[in-house]
């Protein structure tokens, strides 16, 4: 019990030193260096305190060799623009003007779902809404709204709805906003597009819509 106490309570002021050294961020701000760096350190911590019989010190000497990769590659993230660039990635526009890049849909393997959960959480509803959204390095998506939508969008009590999302209808949506099958039907006839052709089509209870079509990339 106290060869326990003892590891545990080493190891604990040892990862309070080297997170310390490292500077950790929040859990959302990591980059893939951080991540995988807090991994490696908490399952060496782990096998420390689960098996009495391992030495403390090769823990100890791993985890310290760890901090030092971090240091080490946070010097030169700052000092080589190119080599932030290998080991950080650059950020990505996903939306501009209200308008999706599937290419870097594609490059990030977001969804749709992705996409519109990203806007969401922005309380953004409307594609014409967002002037800029930029994926982080870090995975999380900022958005700039454009300052003139809402007075160019009439908003309606029941928000923009994905109503089709990768050429498939999504019925429950489609109810919510009060239209009929019938009526997105006549909707994609005025526009001259097939379900098919459709990687987006968001719908709100004063029928408005906005139909993003699928690109060949």
């Amino acid at each position: 019990m106290f060869s326990i106490i003892t590891r545990t309570t080493i190891m604990f002021m040892l990862i309070i030193f080297c997170l310390r050294i490292m500077g950790k961020k929040n859990l959302g701000e990591f980059q893939p260096s951080d991540l995988v760096s807090t991994i490696i350190i908490s399952n060496l911590t782990s096998l420390v305190i689960e098996a009495p019989e391992m030495p403390i010190v090769n823990s100890i000497v791993s985890i310290l060799l760890i901090m030092c990769f971090e240091v080490f590659i946070s010097i030169w993230v700052k000092k080589s623009e190119h080599f932030a660039h290998i080991i950080q990635g650059k950020s990505k526009i996903l939306i501009q003007n209200g308008i999706i890049n599937q290419n870097v849909m594609k490059e990030l393997r977001f969804s749709v779902d992705d996409v519109l959960e990203a806007m969401r959480s922005k309380d953004v509803f409307y594609l014409e809404e967002v002037c800029l959204a930029v994926v982080e390095t870090t995975g999380t998506v900022n958005i700039y709204k454009d300052p003139n939508a809402q007075s160019n969008i009439k908003k309606n009590c029941i928000p923009a709805m994905p109503v089709i999302v990768d050429s498939k209808i999504i019925p429950e949506n489609l109810k919510s906003t009060t239209y009929s099958m019938e009526k997105l039907q006549s909707i994609l006839d005025k526009n001259n597009i097939t379900l098919d052709k459709i990687l987006l089509m968001t719908l709100d209870g004063d029928c408005q819509y906005n139909i993003t079509k699928k690109e060949v990339i």
